[in-house]
């Protein structure tokens, strides 16, 4: 059940091909046998008529094919005259079962003729005369726009705005769609980052119908998500012949990011300073008491309580419960610039980019509930390109924070620099990063590393199957040798894609970030990994 997409001139050359080259060999034979020869007269007179009309039925379709595309067009400009692949549709209409036929047919028609086999003539004539017969019926009931001209396609993907993870599924409405007797309806579509084919078969009873096909579609994938228009297509009960194909039901869904549950977030502001002993304020500000604590690098000197120092022997300070007015700001700043990543076809760019945000808006979270004023800072898409946007961080308030964690993309246009402010600014600035850069970046920046090899899976080895064993159910198109070995190839390639994405952020000189923070997935007590995500020093 599987649509057909160019896969180069020669690949649709025989395509095409087939509906004249068998014929035409099969009939050059029969025609070249001596006159005394009745099986090949027999074999030359029956082929030629059925040749003969089916090719006239496809010519009309071109001819129609070329005139509609003319009338579309606006005046005598040439760029909108008929071209040679917009032709070529309406003869592209035979199946892999439908050549199978063919090219067996033919050889059973020219063996015949050389072996004087009369049944073996039957045989090909049957093959070669059922193909003529629906590619005829093909082209004259099932070519053209007509099944198409008052279809009306709407495809969602539900819930149009998920979280990350829960379960989504997939609707598709079908109205108006003209199916004739014999035929089938098939519908393909991608989903994207979600890695499912949508498949569906309406039959003919149908037609005309208003018909809603569901499907599930499994976890939901973090991100803004453009789902390219279905593939749909008519083809005949013996699967022998199709239409070109149309597309409709192009969609789009939103899929908010699930923030990590962050231990130890507090650490990220350090030892010293108000930073580090910020609380919600529990009275009235004229209500405060003062606590004390010894003195660390970074107070504040005119906070220091001299009595109560002098009697200690060490200096002491006073820290209010209010959070201080001159509170300096932590700027949590995600870290998405990665160049070289657009080609690869591993899913390991994905999955990384998904625990970065969970990581950034979870330490986001974590510091804002403890008091501490957070600005997101990230770069995203607008306008065909990417832009610095920072968002404060409410935790009463997480949804304008969820809906930038979504927008985020991988990006090589806004590099690291451009996101960072000078270091005379009083705000911290925590970096969280799967490639972290001390070296380019300001000597009072904190980094944040999320390493590649512990949030991200390897690619998994499918089943192939053997010589004696299919992967897939028997009659299934996957089950092709062609499509064995395409799959084989795109497994053999994610593969090797990761492998340049594991070096595109390999990093071996840990020395230069001593002091900074490593984040890894906590597992939960059943082993099994969980939302919440624990922080370590890098020593």
């Amino acid at each position: 059940m599987s649509h057909r997409s160019p896969r180069g001139f020669f690949t649709r050359g025989f395509r095409i091909g087939t509906l004249f080259a068998p014929s035409l060999w099969a009939w050059a034979v029969a025609s070249a046998a001596p006159e005394s020869n009745d099986l090949a007269r027999a074999v030359a007179q029956a082929l030629l008529p059925l040749w003969l009309v089916m090719a006239g039925a496809l010519a009309v379709r071109c001819i129609e094919g070329a005139a509609q595309r003319r009338r579309s067009g606006a005046g005598d400009d040439p760029s909108l005259a008929p071209s040679l692949p917009s032709m070529l549709d309406h003869l592209d209409v035979l199946t892999a079962t439908g050549r199978a036929v063919m090219w067996c047919g033919a050889g059973a028609v020219i063996a015949s003729v050389l072996t004087g086999w009369a049944s073996l003539a039957v045989v090909g004539m049957l093959g070669l005369g059922v193909v003529y017969v629906t590619a005829t019926w093909t082209a004259l009931m099932a070519g053209g726009d007509e099944p198409w001209r008052a279809a009306r396609v709407a495809r969602a993907i539900l819930p149009e705005v998920a979280a990350e993870g829960d379960p989504i599924r997939e609707e598709v409405k079908l109205r108006g769609i003209r199916i004739p007797s014999g035929f089938r309806l098939f519908a393909s579509g991608e989903t994207g980052r979600l890695g499912v084919t949508s498949r569906y078969v309406v039959g003919a009873g149908a037609a005309g119908a208003e018909v809603l096909l569901e499907s599930a579609l499994g976890p939901a994938p973090r991100g803004e998500h453009a789902i390219e228009p279905m593939a749909m297509w008519l083809q005949d009960v013996l699967g022998l012949c199709q239409t070109p194909v149309a597309r409709f039901g192009a969609t789009r869904y939103s899929v908010l990011p699930r923030p990590g549950l962050v231990d130890g977030a507090k650490k990220l502001l350090g030892r010293g300073g108000d930073s580090a002993e910020v609380l919600p304020a529990q009275r009235l500000p004229t209500e405060g008491w003062f606590r004390l604590r010894e003195y660390a690098p970074g107070d504040d000197s005119r906070r220091i309580h001299w009595l109560r120092s002098l009697q200690a022997q060490k200096l002491v300070v006073r820290l209010p419960d209010e959070i201080p007015p001159a509170e300096p700001a932590v700027r949590l700043i995600l870290d998405n610039h990665l160049v070289g990543i657009a080609s690869l076809s591993c899913k390991a760019p994905g999955e990384l980019l998904d625990a970065l945000v969970k990581v950034w808006l979870g330490v986001g979270r974590s510091l804002a509930d403890q008091g501490v004023r957070v600005n997101l800072v990230a770069a995203v898409p607008k306008g065909g390109a990417h832009v610095s946007v920072e968002r404060p961080m409410r935790s009463r308030a997480l949804q304008e924070a969820l809906v930038l964690g979504s927008r985020v993309t991988w990006q090589q246009s806004l590099p690291l620099r451009a996101l960072l402010k000078a270091s005379n600014d009083k705000a911290r600035q925590v970096v969280v990063s799967s490639r972290p850069r001390p070296q380019e970046s300001p000597a009072d920046v904190l980094w944040l590393v999320v390493p590649e090899a512990v949030w991200t899976a390897p690619e998994p080895w499918p089943d192939f199957g053997s010589a004696v064993t299919l992967p897939f159910p028997i009659g299934s198109p996957e089950n092709r040798f062609g499509e064995r070995a395409r799959a084989r190839t795109a497994i053999l390639r994610a593969h090797h894609d990761g492998a340049i994405f594991n070096d595109l952020l390999c990093w071996t000189d840990w020395s230069a970030l001593r002091g900074a923070f490593l984040a890894r997935p906590a597992p939960a007590k059943d082993g099994t990994r969980s939302d919440r995500v624990a922080l370590e020093v890098i020593a």
